[in-house]
C-alpha cells in the first residue's frame, strides 16, 4: 500500500479543515443575544431589541437639501424623535429635553458620538425652509429630515413603527363670506387640518441598525414626558449592552 508523505496528508485534510473553519466563523457571524446566555438585557424605560433591525429602504433629505440613506447613520449613535413644526406641545418638549441630553453626555464626558434628529411627519406643510428654521431653535448641532414622497415616508415610517394620523377636510360653508381660492385653502389648512402621532424615541446603533425605543414615563397626571436624566441612564445601559454582544 502506497503510503501518502504528510505533504500530501495536509492537502488531503484541507477542504475538511476549510469548511469547519467558514462554518465555525459563519456561527460566530450569525451569533446574537440568544447566543449570549451570560449578557443579561437591562431594563430601561422601553425595549432593547435582542436582534436589532437594520434601517432599509431609506430616502430622506434633511435641512439643508441634502440626502438621507441609511448610510447616513452608519458611524454613531442616533436619537430619532418624530413630530411637526406645528405642534403645540409634545414636540418641542421632547426636543428640549433631547437638547438638555445633549448638554448631560457633553458634560459627563462620556466620549460617545450621538447625534440628534428630528423627523418630521407632516412633509406637506414641514418644507426642507421650515423644518431649517424650526430646528434651529432648539439646537445648531440637530438634524431635521423629511420624506419627499408619500411612499419614501411610509418606508421610513413603517420600518421604525411610526404611527401617524393625519386627517383634513376640503368642506366650506355655504355661508362664508367671498374668498379666493387660494385664500378659502389657507383657512381650510388652518381649522381642518389634524395631525395625530405617538411618543417615542428611537435609537440607532452605529451600524444603521434600530437598536432601542424609549418609552415616556406617565406622570400622575396622566401625562407622558421623558426626562433627560432617564434617557441619559437608558443611553448608557444600551450602549454597554451593544458592547457586550457585539
Amino acid at each position: 500500500m502506497k503510503t501518502l508523505s504528510t505533504y500530501q496528508q495536509a492537502l488531503t485534510l484541507l477542504p475538511i479543515i476549510t469548511v469547519m473553519i467558514i462554518i465555525t466563523y459563519s456561527y460566530q457571524l450569525a451569533t446574537n443575544t440568544a447566543n449570549h446566555p451570560d449578557v443579561e438585557l437591562p431594563k430601561i424605560h422601553g425595549v432593547i431589541l435582542k436582534e436589532a433591525q437594520q434601517l432599509t429602504n431609506v430616502h430622506l433629505s434633511d435641512h439643508q437639501g441634502k440626502t438621507v440613506s441609511s448610510d447616513y447613520f452608519k458611524g454613531n449613535w442616533h436619537f430619532i424623535t418624530y413630530g411637526y413644526t406645528q405642534c403645540p406641545d409634545i414636540c418641542p418638549t421632547t426636543l428640549i429635553t433631547l437638547v438638555q441630553l445633549a448638554n448631560l453626555l457633553s458634560t459627563n464626558n462620556d466620549n460617545l458620538e450621538t447625534q440628534f434628529i428630528f423627523y418630521s411627519i407632516d412633509p406637506a406643510r414641514d418644507s426642507q425652509q421650515v423644518i431649517a428654521q424650526y430646528i434651529q431653535y432648539f439646537s445648531k448641532d440637530f438634524v431635521a429630515m423629511r420624506a419627499n414622497n408619500s411612499s419614501d415616508a411610509n418606508d421610513f415610517q413603517q420600518s421604525l413603527g411610526i404611527k401617524v394620523d393625519i386627517q383634513s377636510s376640503s368642506m366650506v360653508a355655504a355661508d362664508a363670506p367671498p374668498r379666493t381660492q387660494l385664500a378659502k385653502k389657507e383657512l381650510l389648512s388652518e381649522v381642518f387640518y389634524q395631525v395625530s402621532h405617538g411618543l417615542t424615541i428611537f435609537l440607532i446603533n452605529p451600524k444603521a441598525e434600530l437598536q432601542a425605543v424609549f418609552l415616556p414615563d406617565i406622570t400622575e397626571l396622566g401625562i407622558n414626558s421623558f426626562t433627560s436624566e432617564m434617557l441619559y441612564r437608558d443611553y448608557l445601559k444600551v450602549v454597554k449592552y451593544y458592547r457586550q454582544v457585539n
